[in-house]
């Protein structure tokens, strides 16, 4: 598991005050993105080509402008051609929000879903959280 930190910014309060839920959406996206940054940094330019099939977002409670939030993102699962990342939020920390994201590994030529090579599929499951799904406050 990997956690980092995000700044909630004014544009992305709604009316009643707190983060909107699409805000929420593209936040697990940036720690997505940080994840596989760091746990993908040793193949430099090989960077893996993914697509997401599916993402789940279960809000748990508000998040507000001015409080830090932290995520923390881990691999879940590893599958033949996916794995599933999961993320969870926190403000003060209070659980808000918890969510999963299948990504699929493709080929860059063909753009379609392949077996995850071995050398990923080796990082990939040095990064699995086998308590994450236990981790439902």
């Amino acid at each position: 598991m990997k956690s980092f930190t995000l700044k909630p910014r004014f544009s992305e309060t709604d009316a009643l005050g707190h983060i909107n839920n699409t805000s929420i959406a593209v936040w697990f996206e940036t720690g997505r993105m940080e994840f596989l940054s760091e746990v993908f940094v040793e193949l430099g330019d090989e960077q893996p080509s993914w697509f997401m099939a599916t993402q789940t977002i279960d809000y748990l409670g508000e998040n507000f402008f001015g409080v830090e939030t932290r995520m923390d993102v881990c691999v879940a699962h590893v599958g033949n051609s996916s794995f599933t990342l999961g993320c969870n939020m926190y403000q003060n920390n209070k659980h808000t929000v918890r969510g999963t994201a299948v990504l699929v590994y493709v080929d860059r030529a063909t753009k379609k879903p392949t077996p995850i090579p071995q050398v990923m599929r080796d990082i990939l499951e040095a990064e699995v959280d086998e308590g994450w799904a236990a981790k439902k406050d």
